[in-house]
């Protein structure tokens, strides 16, 4: 696995920066664009939490995992993947080994992605043959964990708002692409849709031109498929994929 590397406070404060502005392009990105136009679904603290605040922009903090009762046999993951997602999600499963399914639930990639972390939750998807689910945002690293579940689920956003799955490769903290960890997911992918999701179509993500491109799923509460398009730059116009449907890309719609 890669190792990050140290990088100076001059280069933090660059970063620091760069992160703002990335945060502030894509929610320019998914308001300006006329098929994003509904507004993100609120990140919601786990209801074990002490913290119970909402809000609409997601933040850098520690993940909020929650363990939904037994008979769901779901365990949830919010903001981001991190050490402490897995060790949770080891002490859940040997609690519970019912559990079948991985919920992401509003789940970005921050600065200082932690990739082993990342590919260790891939590890556990395959040892426990995990289904998963995606509601709210499921960004970069989420939206390539949620496409090897070995079934996959597009739930709908509280308060009808959309859910998106962005589809980009896993990068480090200077932006470059980590191809050999993604090309590992992108396989999985296409063999976890049957062949479904064809190479053609995942590999397209490789041609995103900055961070806010990407191929875009979406669904929106109530309808009766999802919406697929691809973004090669921000401010350029987006792509309609028409041919991609739920059923086409191997995933499921749910209540």
């Amino acid at each position: 696995m890669n190792k990050h590397t140290h990088i100076s406070s001059h280069q933090e404060h660059h970063l620091s920066k760069h992160i703002a502005s990335l945060c502030l392009a894509v929610s320019m990105f998914i308001f300006s664009s006329g098929a994003f136009s509904q507004t993100p679904s609120p990140v919601l603290a786990s209801k074990n939490s002490e913290n119970t605040a909402q809000t609409t922009t997601p933040a850098p903090v520690s993940s909020v995992i929650s363990l939904t009762p037994a008979t769901t046999q779901r365990f949830r993951i919010e903001n981001k993947i991190d050490q402490a997602v897995l060790e949770k999600f080891d002490v859940a499963i040997k609690a519970n080994p019912a559990i079948t399914v991985l919920e992401f639930d509003g789940v970005m990639d921050f600065s200082g992605i932690d990739i082993d972390a990342i590919m260790g939750l891939h590890d556990r998807i395959k040892q426990h043959h995990l289904s998963t689910t995606a509601r709210g945002l499921c960004v970069g690293s989420c939206a390539l964990l949620f496409m090897t579940g070995y079934t996959r689920t597009i739930l709908p956003a509280a308060n009808n708002r959309s859910t998106r799955v962005v589809l980009r490769p896993i990068t480090n903290q200077y932006h470059e692409f980590l191809v050999e960890q993604t090309d590992t997911l992108i396989e999985e992918i296409i063999t976890r849709s049957d062949g479904k999701v064809t190479k053609d179509f995942i590999r397209k993500i490789y041609l995103v031109r900055d961070d806010v491109a990407s191929i875009m799923i979406q669904y929106l509460a109530g309808k009766n498929d999802i919406h697929v398009s691809f973004l090669e730059r921000a401010g350029e116009k987006t792509q309609a994929l028409e041919l991609s449907t739920a059923e086409g890309l191997g995933l499921k719609i749910g209540e």
